[in-house]
């Protein structure tokens, strides 16, 4: 009967693993296509009290669940106490700066972190040592337990982390059009102007509600423009967004002169740039799919072997 149950919670393990990658590579085909709306749909955007619908399966929409994920995770872990060793891993780590990339570093704390992960570790110990005792195995019991707490502790770090790179995904994918608004504004007006053309238009772009946090940095606390772009550049850590802080921290220095053919030439990198990370994932993602899919059906043919090999000399004994 031990030996049943075993087999049936390795080949479900393995079916859900191959399900997995399958699904994996199915979300990096679609993430590979740039979603970024044109000056055409900007133009349907003008009237600021009527913004059209957010599209569901829009990267914005899906960086929302994400988001709201990481928050509801931190409300449920909320009345747990926050271990002082969990605390201190968790800021050696430097999650907190993913929280930033996520742009919920405000909401949760390290603190909240240290909670997030003894709640998870909490569920997967216990589902691990129920594991092993339905095994009937002391053994077992200890490996499931132990495994499966390790799985619990990093669980809040794998959803933290795919909000923040859903976040910084979408900001990369709308700097080059943000380069070419900014441009065509600056040509006739001022840095300040062109910024606040492309929060206008793209008002529910991830890209556009940033730069509007900057605008109202400098409107209100009279900072410096750069130094507040900078201070976004320093919480996304984004290589493509560094092109649009470089921009208009030269546009201060020389007064927007030449700067729309500059960030033109640089929105062009960029598209370039776009183009062959997405021909490198293209290739990648066969290979990224089928090694894991491989080592899967070998365990699973190592188990069913394994299995049959103990049955055989069951029977002869």
């Amino acid at each position: 009967m031990t030996t049943l149950l075993l087999l049936v919670l390795v080949v479900l393990a393995l079916a859900v693993a191959i399900v997995f990658i399958l699904r994996m590579g199915r979300r990096r085909s679609r993430a590979a296509v740039p979603a970024v709306p044109g000056l055409a749909d900007a133009a349907a955007n003008t009237d600021g009290d009527n913004p059209p619908p957010v599209d569901k399966r829009s990267p914005v929409a899906k960086y929302a669940k994400q988001r709201e994920a990481v928050l509801k995770m931190r409300a449920q872990a909320s009345k747990l106490p926050a271990p002082g060793l969990l605390v201190e891993l968790v800021k050696r780590a430097g999650l907190h700066d993913e929280c930033e990339r996520a742009d919920v570093g405000t909401l949760v704390s390290v603190s909240d972190l240290a909670r997030m992960k003894l709640m998870t570790m909490s569920i997967f110990v216990v589902l691990g040592l129920v594991l092993g005792f339905l095994l009937g195995n002391p053994a077992l019991l200890v490996l499931f337990a132990v495994a499966l707490a390790a799985i619990g502790y990093f669980a809040p770090d794998n959803s933290i982390k795919r909000a923040a790179d859903t976040r910084q995904a979408h900001i990369s994918r709308a700097v080059p059009l943000a380069m070419e608004v900014i441009g065509m504004a600056v040509e006739r007006s001022s840095i300040d102007a062109g910024l606040a053309s492309y929060c206008r238009y793209f008002r529910q772009e991830i890209l556009a509600q940033e730069l509007q946090y900057v605008m109202d940095r400098v409107d209100r606390l009279k900072e410096k423009l750069d130094t507040a772009m900078g201070d976004l550049l320093r919480k996304n850590r984004n290589e493509d967004l560094a092109f649009l802080v470089a921009a208009v921290g030269q546009a201060s220095q020389m007064g927007g002169q030449d700067l729309r053919e500059m960030l033109e030439n640089q929105s062009s990198e960029l598209r370039v740039k776009r183009e062959q990370e997405i021909k490198a994932r293209s290739l990648r993602a066969p290979v990224q799919m089928t090694f894991p899919t491989l080592f899967n059906v070998l365990a699973l043919l190592l188990v069913l072997g394994a299995m049959a090999f103990m049955q055989i000399s069951a029977g002869k004994h």
